[in-house]
C-alpha cells in the first residue's frame, strides 16, 4: 500500500504567483504574498476544521474563489501568450487581494467587483476599469465551462463602456515629435510607427526574417500574428520605411530589428518610459497607437477607401477603421473641405 496523502500540509511559496498557498484536502488554495497573513489565514482554515464547519472542499458550492482565479491562471500561463498571461495575472491579482481567502464562489456577488474598481477611480479610467472587469469575468465563464462550476455569478456584472483614445498624430504634431526626440534608437521606432502604420505590439517583434524587401512588405505567419488565424502584413509603402528596415536587416540579420538605447527589444514597459521622457519636453503623453490613427486618418484624407486601409491595418473589414482609428474630424480644414465637396463645390 501507498504511503497516505497528508491533508493538513503547511503553508507553501510559488515563486511563479508571488504568493503563499496551502495543500487543503485534494485542493490547493491561495493564502497571501505576505509570510505572516498567509500563516494567519492557515491557521483559521484549520482552526475552523477542526471546530467540525465543513471543509473548502465538500462539494462545488464551496468551491473557493480564489481556487478558481488560480485554477485560471494555470491554464492561462499554458494557453495564452506570455502578455495575455501576465495582464490576466495582475488584474486577478487585485481582485484576489480585495476577498477573504475562503470566500466560496457560490457567495461573490457583483459588488465584489464593483468595489475594487470604486477603490480604485482615480487612477483607473473607464478602460482599466472595463479591462479588471473583463479579465474576473472571464475566469468563472472558464471555470462554468470547465465544469468547475454550476454558474457564472458575474455573468451579468456591469462593467463600463470603453473609451476610445482620440488622440491621432497630424503631420504638424508628428515633425514638433521628431525635432524633441534626441535618442535615435526611439527616433526610428517612432518614424517606423509613422510610416506604416504597424501596431504597437508588432514593432518589436519585427525580425529580418519577417521581411520581404522585394515586396516591400513585413510579413507576420499566422501563429506569430495577432488572432493567430491569418497572415498580417505590413507594407512599406514609403521609400524612408523601406530604407529603415533594410538598413536594420543588415545590421541585425537574427533577432528583433528594433532594439531600445540599451540594446534591448523594445517592451511596453521601455516604450511608455520613452513617452514619459518625451512628455517632460512637449507637456503631451503620447502614445504608439497615435501614430497608428495618425496614419489611417491621413489615408482616409488622402483618398484611401476604408476597406483598404482595414487591410493595411491588419482588419477583415472597415468597421474599426471607421468607428476608431479614423480620427478625420480633428482636421477642420479637411472637414470644411468635405463639406463643400459634399455640396458639388470641390
Amino acid at each position: 500500500m501507498g504511503r497516505p496523502k497528508k491533508q493538513n500540509r503547511e503553508p507553501f511559496w510559488r515563486t511563479e504567483r508571488n504568493c503563499w498557498f496551502v495543500h487543503v484536502g485534494s485542493r490547493t488554495l491561495r493564502l497571501s504574498p505576505d509570510k505572516d497573513e498567509a500563516w494567519r489565514r492557515w491557521h483559521e482554515l484549520m482552526s475552523k476544521r477542526h471546530e467540525g464547519q465543513p471543509p473548502p472542499s465538500t462539494g462545488p458550492p464551496m468551491v473557493a474563489t480564489v481556487e478558481i482565479i488560480d485554477a485560471f491562471l494555470d491554464w492561462a500561463q499554458k494557453n495564452r501568450e506570455r502578455l495575455t498571461y501576465e495582464a490576466y495575472q495582475r488584474r486577478l491579482q487585485a481582485f484576489v487581494d480585495s476577498i477573504p481567502p475562503s470566500l466560496p464562489y457560490s457567495e461573490l456577488k457583483p459588488y465584489h467587483v464593483t468595489r475594487v474598481m470604486d477603490a480604485n477611480a482615480e487612477k483607473w479610467n473607464n478602460n482599466s476599469k472595463n479591462d479588471f472587469a473583463s479579465a474576473v469575468q472571464r475566469a468563472f465563464n472558464w471555470a462554468q465551462a470547465e465544469g468547475m462550476i454550476s454558474h457564472n455569478p458575474l455573468a451579468r456584472i456591469r462593467k463600463p463602456g470603453r473609451e476610445a483614445r482620440e488622440l491621432a498624430i497630424s503631420p504638424a504634431q508628428y515633425v514638433q515629435i521628431m525635432k524633441a526626440v534626441t535618442e535615435q534608437n526611439f527616433r526610428t521606432l517612432l518614424e517606423l510607427a509613422w510610416e506604416t502604420g504597424a501596431r504597437p505590439q508588432e514593432l518589436p517583434i519585427i525580425e529580418a526574417r519577417h521581411v520581404d524587401l522585394e515586396q516591400r512588405r513585413i510579413v507576420f505567419p499566422p501563429k506569430e500574428a495577432k488572432g493567430k488565424k491569418r497572415y498580417r502584413v505590413i507594407y512599406l509603402g514609403t521609400d524612408r520605411a523601406l530604407e529603415i528596415i533594410r538598413g536594420l536587416c543588415t545590421q541585425r540579420p537574427r533577432g528583433p530589428l528594433l532594439l531600445n538605447s540599451e540594446g534591448q527589444p523594445w517592451t511596453k514597459d521601455a516604450i511608455n518610459c520613452a513617452f514619459c521622457r518625451l512628455k517632460e519636453k512637449l507637456g503631451v503623453k503620447y502614445h504608439l497607437g497615435a501614430f497608428r490613427k495618425g496614419f489611417t486618418t491621413e489615408g482616409l484624407k488622402n483618398g484611401v477607401d476604408t476597406l483598404t486601409m482595414a487591410h493595411l491595418l491588419g482588419h477583415a473589414n472597415g468597421a474599426m477603421v471607421s468607428r476608431i482609428y479614423g480620427q478625420v474630424q480633428q482636421d477642420p480644414t479637411y472637414m470644411a473641405a468635405s463639406a463643400r465637396k459634399a455640396k458639388g463645390n470641390g
